[in-house]
This record gives C-alpha cells, sequence and structure tokens, in this order.
C-alpha cells in the first residue's frame, strides 16, 4: 500500500471523514484531498501524515496505522506499538486464532496469485492491504499482551509490598 494510500484510508475512516479531519488539521477540506490524491502543486507533509496518524489512532480507527506500517514497511522494518494509557484488554486464544486465520487467508492470496505465473498491480495492491491488515492486527494484539504483562508485575509488586 502506497504511503498516500495509507493515509488516505486513515482520514476516510476517520468519524466525519475528511472534513473532520482538515478541521483537525486546519486546512481546507479542498487542499487536504488534493494532498491526498497528490494532485501536482500539493503534498502531503510529514507532520500533516503524522498528525493524521495520531487523530485515526486515538479514535481507534481500522486504518490508524496504515501509513505508519507503510513508512516501516518501506524500511524493511516493522512497527511496535508500546501501551500509551495504562489500559488494559484481554486478549484471548480467541485473537490469537483469528490473527493465525487471517494469516492464512493472506498465504492463500498470495497462492492465487501466484497461480497464473503473473502478479497484476491491483493484486499486489490487495495483497499489500491484507498484509498490512495483518501487520496492524498484531501490533494490537502485542500491545494488548504487554499491557497485560505489565498490569500483572504492577499488580504482584504491590501486593509483595503490601505484604511487608
Amino acid at each position: 500500500m502506497s504511503l498516500l494510500d495509507a493515509a488516505r484510508r486513515a482520514v476516510r475512516h476517520y468519524p466525519g471523514g475528511l472534513d473532520a479531519m482538515a478541521l483537525r488539521l486546519q486546512k481546507q477540506p479542498g487542499t487536504l484531498e488534493r494532498e491526498l490524491r497528490g494532485t501536482p502543486g500539493y503534498k502531503l507533509g510529514a507532520v500533516d501524515a503524522l498528525e493524521i496518524t495520531v487523530l485515526a489512532q486515538e479514535q481507534g480507527g481500522e486504518y490508524a496505522l496504515a501509513y505508519a506500517n507503510s513508512v516501516a514497511d518501506a524500511l524493511g522494518a516493522m512497527l511496535v506499538l508500546l501501551p500509551r494509557d495504562g489500559s488494559v484488554r484481554s486478549a484471548s486464544a480467541q485473537d490469537v486464532a483469528l490473527l493465525m486465520r487471517e494469516c492464512a487467508e493472506v498465504v492463500m492470496a498470495v497462492a492465487n496469485v501466484e497461480a497464473d505465473g503473473r502478479i497484476t498491480r491491483r493484486e499486489l495492491e490487495d495483497l499489500e492491504r491484507q498484509w498490512a491488515d495483518v501487520v496492524g492486527a498484531g501490533q494490537v494484539l502485542l500491545r494488548n499482551m504487554r499491557a497485560r504483562h505489565d498490569a500483572d508485575v504492577l499488580s504482584h509488586r504491590a501486593a509483595v509490598e503490601g505484604a511487608r
């Protein structure tokens, strides 16, 4: 997924869409739309792309991390989120099973694409989107597991100190 595609998806899925995001960025909606489309003479700046990512993540948007994942992917890296707010959501075996199912769906999609020996641009974009979704879901799962671990450590410390 291209950087602009990732930013577009984050904006499109933000509550209120483009108009709400433009307001938050203190931009005219038409200007933001042109930046997101890559219209000649308009560029989405790094600071704005970061702000879009942060705002989308605050709202828990489906594509909030798409831009950051695209940057990481371009660098041959992986984005790993750290807990920010101390909230803990249970990550169950079902969450892991769903993630593994998504991984299997990507592998099956790759096998289907390779069947004819050619990869079209659309097929590649679909695979990139599917893979970004899996990576994003894995990051959320790991963040929740990390937060649960940290909460367990704090609880244990409090219990040990309370026993003294």
